[in-house]
């Protein structure tokens, strides 16, 4: 029985991860389709659909992307989603993460706020050519009585 709900996860993780050559293989199916019919007649039409076909088929394989998250974000992004800073006071989150890049006093009660960061992910094109980072910082709030009120990872946006 687990080898058939292993098999179900597998196969579908398989077929996501060879989107780009599916498409690729039916593009090409499609073309050599176009070139070899009868029921198109002019060659004309037979040249528009190939390039129209190759345009789409561009876009699609062009727009694919492999995002990696480096080790900073990675740790990070578990500490917020397992939310466990919750309750602990300032001088225990700084014992646990070091010294803060700024801090802030906000709100209607000025309550402090640590900003770290959380590192970044590296994003690359399926051609390999075209890539970018993406930098994040991890924001910790405290209540009135300076304990960790909530976390949260926010995007730095680029200039």
């Amino acid at each position: 029985m687990d080898f058939i709900v292993s098999l179900v996860f597998l196969i579908p993780l398989t077929l996501l991860i060879y989107i780009p050559y599916i498409i690729f293989i039916g593009i090409f199916a499609i073309i050599i389709w176009t070139i070899t019919t009868k029921k198109i007649a002019s060659k004309t039409l037979k040249t528009i659909i190939i390039m129209v076909v190759l345009l789409y088929g561009t876009i699609i394989i062009g727009s694919f992307k492999s995002e990696t998250p480096d080790n900073t974000y990675t740790r990070i992004k578990e500490i917020n989603d397992s939310q466990s800073l919750i309750g602990l006071s300032s001088e225990e989150v700084i014992n646990l993460l070091g010294e803060p890049e700024d801090e802030y006093n906000s709100g209607e009660n000025n309550n402090k706020q640590y900003v770290y960061s959380a590192g970044n992910i590296f994003k690359e094109s399926y051609w390999g050519f075209s890539y970018s980072h993406d930098y994040y910082e991890f924001r910790i709030s405290f209540d009135e009585n300076d304990k960790v009120e909530n976390t949260s990872i926010k995007l730095i946006p680029s200039d």
